[in-house]
C-alpha cells in the first residue's frame, strides 16, 4: 500500500510523457539556455508538438533563440493520501545567447510556469521577461489544471 503511494505519482506523470519524443535542436539553430525546475519533467513546443526538453547535468537546456517557443514542466506528488498530477506551460521569444530560469509553482488545486531572464543588473539576479505570454496555440500538450487522484 505504501509503495503504491508513491508509484502512482511516478506512472502518472510518465504516462503523459510517453508518447513524447526527446528534442534535438537542429545543428546550427542560434540558441539560449534555460535553467529548468527540479523533480519536474520538461518538454518544449518549438514548430510542432510537445516533446521532453532535455537538461545538461548543470540543470540548463538549450532552446532556439529567434522564434516563439512554448516551454513547461509536468509536476506529480502525494501527499500520502491524494496524489497530485500538474503540467504547465508559457510561451517567450528567446534572445540568442540569454540565458532564462524557468519557475514551476504550485498552489491548491493549480500550478503555473514563469520564465525570468538571468540578470546581473538585479539584486536577485532574474527579471522579468517581456516576451512571456500564454501557451501557444500549436503545441498539444496535457491539461494545465492540477487534477487529484484518490488512492
Amino acid at each position: 500500500m505504501r509503495l503504491a503511494r508513491f508509484l502512482l505519482p511516478a506512472v502518472l506523470a510518465l504516462s503523459c510523457t510517453a508518447c513524447m519524443s526527446i528534442y534535438r535542436m537542429p545543428a546550427g539553430t542560434p540558441s539560449a539556455s534555460l535553467r529548468v525546475p527540479p523533480g519536474a519533467t520538461t518538454w518544449i513546443c518549438a514548430d510542432g508538438p510537445a516533446q521532453i526538453l532535455p537538461r545538461e547535468k548543470d540543470g540548463r537546456a538549450r532552446i532556439p533563440a529567434g522564434q516563439r517557443i512554448t516551454v513547461g514542466a509536468n509536476f506529480s506528488s502525494s501527499d500520502g493520501y491524494m496524489n497530485y498530477f500538474c503540467s504547465a506551460g508559457v510561451s517567450l521569444l528567446p534572445d540568442q545567447d540569454a540565458r532564462y530560469y524557468q519557475d514551476f509553482e504550485t498552489e491548491g488545486n493549480m500550478c503555473s510556469a514563469l520564465v525570468y531572464r538571468e540578470s546581473d543588473d538585479t539584486r536577485v539576479g532574474l527579471a522579468f521577461e517581456p516576451t512571456m505570454g500564454r501557451s501557444g496555440p500549436g503545441c498539444t500538450r496535457p491539461s494545465r489544471h492540477a487534477g487529484a487522484v484518490d488512492r
